[in-house]
């Protein structure tokens, strides 16, 4: 009887060993690294009428319909038992306006106010009521207080996700990886001949592909959220576009999802102030959909390459079959980095001046628009004449804030920076160019970086780097900094994550 009992116990443990032998060890093999974190959504989709003014060459006023995509708030809460961050992606083309949801979530987390960092999309497409665009003489007043409504219920939206988040904190993995994207380029058209500088396509200019992620994975191995992080600017949809949209980081979004069952995506745009999509200023939704469905393979592809956990092929042996095999499986050698940190810092910048010949230059700008707009006016033709308007309005207010009162103040900018593991995230408010972002990514101390802009905290404006000045444009034209301000950036965010080691 004993016998015949051991028997059946040695071939069930064998068959036992087999079975393991076919499965590789993952993340559901690894101790705990320490580190919690919940994951949270919030639907931030308006009524279809909603004001929809952001561009100066639009004549629709209202939104006309939604992207099926959707307008989301995604909040994740990593802790360490001892303290916790807060991450919260936002389709929306700034975070100033929901400044209420960091102080709110604070006072209900526990949390001091600046470790909640906000990350706006930079959507152009999505309720917004600007008296410095759309059509002329347009009736702005009846507009504003359905967009306050709208954002104090994104407010209230987004605590409560926050909050929720919170409340589901579970042990979680970590760990980054590096890619290349493939639908950015370099916006700023140089100026040729006759034509001056433009937002467009600049082919020869700086761009920065690099893609990164962020993989959070519970206990189990299966995927809790993804952080995405990459340098272009939401306006595939331009002036044409009625339709409230997240542009393509909502497709971006979508599909990743589906490719990761389980995770939820948080975009963290990039250093975007001279990045556009290689289309653009369409008013075509599918665009918008397939270029944020490349990113999202793209980015897909990278999170199902990242391993949460330290995992390695262990050679155990040889196995006789038609070739002779070496038994070489991947096992788990332990839990990754822990360790969570966080930096702020509030630096000061110079501030532009102008010189008198800017001013001066700008002041013919200005007649000469007012001539053209009485030129227009004699056509007849309505699009003839919004177009001499919008040119009239905007090289106006540039002459208004050129002959502002000298201020030698300098303009502060918050810098934050987090270590979540063995990744870091540095945000900062504003729109800085990416050679910017790709310089302080360059100095990083950690292999995977991100550089996160549109962010929480005090400051903003375009952030240019000093060799683009002499080619004028946009963005110089508008920038509130002098040229050293870029490299100042850079040194701080450098000093910040070096003080996350």
């Amino acid at each position: 009887m004993w016998p015949r009992m051991l028997s059946v116990l040695l071939l069930c443990g064998a068959g036992a060993a087999i079975r393991a032998d076919r499965v590789e060890q993952g993340v559901k093999d690894a101790p705990p690294s320490g580190l919690w974190a919940g994951v949270a959504r919030t639907d931030l989709t308006p009524p279809s009428d909603i004001a929809h003014i952001n561009w100066g060459a639009q004549t629709h006023l209202e939104a006309a319909g939604l992207d099926p995509s959707g307008m989301t708030a995604t909040a994740l809460v990593v802790s360490d038992g001892k303290q916790k961050v807060v991450l919260v992606a936002v389709d929306i083309l700034g975070v100033d306006v929901l400044e209420e949801a960091r102080r709110r979530a604070a006072q209900r987390i526990g949390v001091p106010v600046e470790r909640i960092r906000l990350a706006a999309s930079h959507t152009h497409a999505g309720p917004q009521v600007s008296r410095t665009r759309g059509p002329a003489g347009a009736d702005y007043d009846r507009y504003e207080p359905v967009l306050e409504n709208h954002l104090r219920a994104a407010v209230d939206k987004i605590v409560g996700a926050i909050v929720e988040a919170d409340r589901g904190l579970k042990p979680v993995h970590v760990s980054g990886s590096r890619g290349t994207g493939s639908i950015n380029i370099n916006r700023r058209r140089r100026a040729e001949g006759d034509r001056p500088p433009a937002v467009g396509r600049n082919p020869e200019g700086f761009v920065d592909r690099d893609l990164v992620v962020i993989r959070v994975d519970q206990a189990d191995g299966s995927p809790l959220a993804v952080l995405v992080n990459y340098a272009c600017h939401a306006t595939v949809l331009g002036h044409e576009n009625e339709l409230v949209s997240p542009d393509w980081p909502g497709a971006m979004r979508r599909t990743l999802e589906a490719a990761l069952p389980g995770a939820k995506c948080l975009f963290l745009q990039g250093a975007a102030g001279n990045q556009g999509p290689i289309e653009g200023f369409t008013g075509d939704l599918k665009i918008a959909h397939r270029l944020g469905t490349i990113l999202g393979l793209e980015a897909a592809a990278l999170a199902w390459r990242t391993d949460t956990v330290r995992r390695e092929p262990r050679f155990e042996g040889f196995t006789e079959s038609g070739a002779f095999l070496a038994r070489e499986p991947w096992r788990v050698s332990g839990p990754r980095d822990g360790t969570l940190r966080f930096a702020m810092r509030t630096i000061e910048l110079p501030r532009r001046r102008y010189t008198a010949a800017e001013v001066e230059d700008m002041r013919l700008r200005v007649a000469d628009a007012k001539k053209r707009l009485e030129a227009a006016k004699l056509t007849g033709d309505a699009w003839t004449i919004h177009q001499a308007h919008v040119r009239l309005r905007r090289v106006s207010n540039l002459l208004a804030s050129y002959r502002g009162p000298p201020n030698p103040s300098p303009l502060a900018l918050e810098l934050a920076a987090i270590r979540i593991g063995e990744t870091a995230i540095v945000t900062m408010p504003g729109e800085p160019f990416a050679e910017i972002g790709a310089a302080v990514k360059q100095r990083s101390p950690f292999a995977v970086t991100m550089f996160n802009a549109y962010a929480s905290g005090q400051g903003g404006g375009y952030l240019p780097v000093a060799s683009e000045y002499r080619h004028g444009g946009y963005e110089i034209e508008i920038t509130p900094f002098a040229p050293e301000a870029a490299d100042i950036v850079v040194a701080e965010a450098a000093k910040l994550l070096a003080e996350l080691r």
